[in-house]
């Protein structure tokens, strides 16, 4: 079973979790009642300089996709047919899933990188991070994606003004204001390139130090930067352990179903059981019809080896709780993984600290709970052991301690797979467990983005310089061709203000 959609690098699992994570996602999350406004919101398109390029106005109560399609339908029909767009968004990674799932401009596709703005990246799952980050993606440079939320912060004074006015008022108000942000920040380009070029210079000193504290050459970290992104492909489960453990949470909902039938049969039962489990009876049916449904769904992804494979599995509960802890450890594994790593960005990023410590923190107590029902397991299956349930042989997994679990030392029990399969325990890789490797990659990834930020910058100011230059010669040659006073009046304006 292939467990990404067409063409994406994130698997299935990991886009769903990310989905579920923010507001922007969910189409059916109101930001504004469609009973008491006509408009509920604007979306905006700006390019990395914050000049807004179209807004659209949203007539939904949700954040519907096809608000954002629209606009880059729009922005690929003014540009040349040999553009490559980068397309920085809070929820980029659902937006590709779309355009590969239903077709959604299927004209462009191939020249759109689609990445997740800076701000907003700490509320991704790792491996969508990897993918999707833009200080890891090639070509964004140092772009942050994040003027949208300069620009809402810019006309956040007129909202109590334009809640309460008419339509065509509401759009002249808007019309005006972004004509207004637009001269106020083309004078102030100079200045934003002089930042953005410093900024750039000294983020790339910074980048070639650690690279040379590391004493790694070049090649070597390029090697292990794609180790670990090759390992970001190989976190969709596998098909069989994924169908076992849906069976094993679906019996568990039937024996939850049946004790509770029991408990509303027998008329010997407390009063009060018998009407909690009247009413606990249609939640665990509803719960248990969804579990079943995720069960069909999963096995009617399996090949017919794998369906073979799973037959013959079911028949041993220990081969069962074997697979299913394995699954668990798995899973345990990366997600231990993904919170080191979201912890490191976040110190080298001091500013969201205290945006991005609640979202890596959120998904800690997920992390515990899977700790414990692996223990769970190896308790099962140290049982069956005991009372001769299990193959010959066989040796109980080692429980996982609750102390210390997200330290992720080299000789922890974590990457010990002792009773689970017969391969030898799986030794921590070195963009993992070594300290000098980890900063090494961080450090070339940094300087690769600024090698990137410093060649759009030479390219804009030449496009800049190019610009004044015949903005100047064209009122020049008008000032000195026309006679009339009024006009040569504005005109010299023009030249002051040029100059």
């Amino acid at each position: 079973m292939s467990s990404y959609e067409g063409t994406m690098k994130v698997p299935i699992s990991v886009l769903d979790g990310c989905e579920a994570s923010f507001t922007a996602a969910d189409e059916r999350r109101k930001k504004a009642s469609t009973q008491w406004f006509d408009d509920t919101a604007i979306m905006a398109l700006l390019c990395r300089h914050d000049r807004v390029l179209w807004l659209v106005n949203m007539r939904s109560a949700g954040e519907k996709q096809h608000y954002a399609l629209v606009l880059l339908e729009t922005l690929f029909q003014h540009l040349p047919l040999h553009f490559i767009i980068g397309v920085l968004y809070d929820i980029g990674c659902q937006l590709h899933r779309s355009c590969i799932k239903w077709g959604f401009l299927s004209p462009y596709i191939h020249r759109i990188m689609f990445a997740i703005s800076v701000f907003h990246a700490y509320g991704h799952q790792w491996p969508c991070q990897l993918i999707y980050h833009p200080r890891k993606c090639d070509g964004f440079g140092l772009s942050d994606g994040e003027g949208c939320e300069r620009f809402w912060h810019s006309i956040s004074k007129l909202i109590s003004v334009l809640r309460v006015s008419g339509y065509h008022q509401r759009l002249y108000r808007l019309d005006l204001q972004v004509q207004h942000d637009d001269h106020s920040s083309l004078f102030k380009l100079g200045y934003w390139l002089l930042r953005r070029s410093r900024n750039c210079q000294q983020r790339k000193l910074k980048a070639e130090a650690a690279l040379r504290e590391s004493g790694l050459d070049e090649q070597t970290l390029r090697e292990q930067w794609g180790l670990q992104l090759e390992r970001s492909k190989h976190l969709g489960k596998d098909a069989v352990e994924e169908a076992l453990r849906l069976r094993t949470a679906r019996d568990t909902l039937e024996k939850q179903l049946r004790k509770l039938q029991d408990c509303l049969i027998d008329s010997s039962a407390d009063e009060y059981l018998q009407v909690t489990a009247q009413l606990e009876i249609p939640l665990v049916e509803e719960e248990l019809a969804k579990a079943q449904a995720r069960v069909q769904k999963q096995e009617a992804l399996l090949g017919v080896g794998d369906r073979l494979k799973l037959s013959t599995l079911i028949n041993s509960p220990f081969i069962q709780h074997c697979l299913n802890a394995r699954a668990l450890k798995i899973r345990l594994r990366e997600k231990l993984r993904s919170r080191r790593f979201e912890l490191d960005a976040m110190h080298q990023e001091r500013k969201l600290d205290e945006h991005t410590t609640s979202s890596v923190q959120r998904r800690d107590p997920s992390i515990q709970q899977l700790a414990c029902n692996y223990n769970k397991l190896c308790d099962e299956m140290a049982r069956l052991i005991s009372s001769h349930k299990a193959p010959r042989g066989a040796a109980p997994p080692d429980k996982l301690p609750t102390q210390g679990l997200f330290n992720l030392d080299v000789d922890d029990p974590i990457w010990q797979d002792t009773g689970l399969d017969d391969s030898s325990p799986e030794k921590p890789p070195l963009w993992l467990s070594d300290e000098r490797t980890r900063n090494g990659i961080k450090a070339l990834i940094e300087r690769d983005r600024c090698n990137e930020e410093a060649a759009r910058l030479q390219h804009e100011r030449r496009a800049m310089q190019i610009w004044l230059q015949e903005e100047w010669d064209v009122v020049n040659m008008a000032y000195n061709h026309v006679e009339d006073e009024s006009v040569q009046l504005q005109l010299h304006r023009k030249q002051q203000e040029l100059c």
